[in-house]
């Protein structure tokens, strides 16, 4: 076969092979596959969500991606990949409460506090909770539900203990259960999700430690809220880990003796249901597991800005 013939041949087979149409051009000079397929490739993103909010409290909406600067690390991120407002979103709440010896005098306080909440700001038609206790082992009392009835009777029973149950207390092992097995198997729309805890920062038992625990929160969108009778000394180790664990998700630690436990409760509330989303892609991040400090600044007057305050650059999972 000549030369000529061999390049004819060619030019055949390769017509023959493409899929039906892939040849033709519309009048815009895109092809048929361009116009029905979109090449996605993988991309290093970070998300955050946070809110916004004035000096008595109130959110600040309708803010724009230029009214806010987030560093990375101490250097300020330019490769915004979206950014939105949400505006009173059902809420998510996982409630977990420490049942182990050192918290059994605190089990009708925190069973209070938690009931509360259902009882002041639960939207039964839309919002969903569940129910946990855990000492060693963590153990569901009630799976998602939007009857605050029996988000409560599972707050009630949070404390019942099998006479063979161990002894301990294996906190980060139920935050990581409680944000893999129920948040993560969530599968509603956006929504503001939160674990209210309960627990004095022991952790003798378990297997996960905090910064697996803290990362499958960040994965989850999950903030962490505390409640704590008082403030004691930062060199309590209990609540040095407390509070790393709410600044790392972008939750709270609230301090009875300063704030009333209602408007602790509404504060919670209103971080959750009204919140922003910003995804940005940090340029040559390593996923070598090192923590991210996050920071954030916002052109609005006056405005405090409830953000977690990094992230662990694992590898995708």
């Amino acid at each position: 076969m000549s030369g000529r013939n061999w390049i004819c041949a060619g030019i055949a087979l390769v017509l023959a092979l493409l899929p039906q149409g892939a040849a033709t051009q519309d009048s815009s000079g895109s092809t048929a596959d361009e116009r029905n397929y979109t090449l996605k490739m993988p991309v290093d993103e970070v998300n955050v969500t946070f809110h916004v909010a004035d000096s008595k409290g109130v959110p600040i909406e309708h803010l724009k991606k230029d009214d806010l600067e987030l560093f990375d690390n101490g250097k300020l991120q330019n490769r915004t990949v979206a950014f939105h407002e949400y505006a009173d979103l059902p809420i998510r709440v996982g409630f977990l409460l420490d049942n182990s010896p050192s918290m059994q005098s605190q089990m009708d306080r925190s069973q209070a506090i938690a009931t509360e909440l259902i009882k002041e700001f639960f939207r039964a038609n839309s919002d969903r909770a569940f129910t946990m206790g855990f000492g060693v082992e963590s153990k569901l009392t009630q799976d998602w539900t939007e009857n605050a009835e029996a988000v409560s009777k599972g707050i009630g029973i949070a404390d019942a203990k099998e006479p063979s149950d161990a002894e301990g207390t294996a906190m980060f092992d139920a935050l990581y259960k409680a944000c893999k097995e129920r948040f993560s198997s969530e599968a509603a729309a956006l929504s503001g999700n939160f674990i209210l805890l309960f627990t004095d920062g022991e952790d003798n038992s378990s297997h996960v430690w905090e910064s697996g625990a803290v990362d499958m929160c960040q994965r989850a969108r999950t903030a962490i809220y505390v409640f704590n009778p008082e403030q004691k000394a930062r060199a309590f180790r209990g609540q040095e880990i407390l509070e790393d664990l709410v600044a790392k998700t972008g939750g709270r630690v609230f301090y009875e003796k300063r704030l009333s436990i209602h408007d602790a409760l509404a504060t919670t509330v209103s971080d959750m249901r009204y919140q922003y989303e910003l995804i940005y892609a940090p340029p040559r991040l390593k996923r070598d597991g090192s923590f991210h400090r996050i920071k954030m600044k916002c052109k609005a007057a006056h405005a405090q800005i409830q953000i977690r305050s990094g992230y662990y650059a694992y590898g995708k999972r």
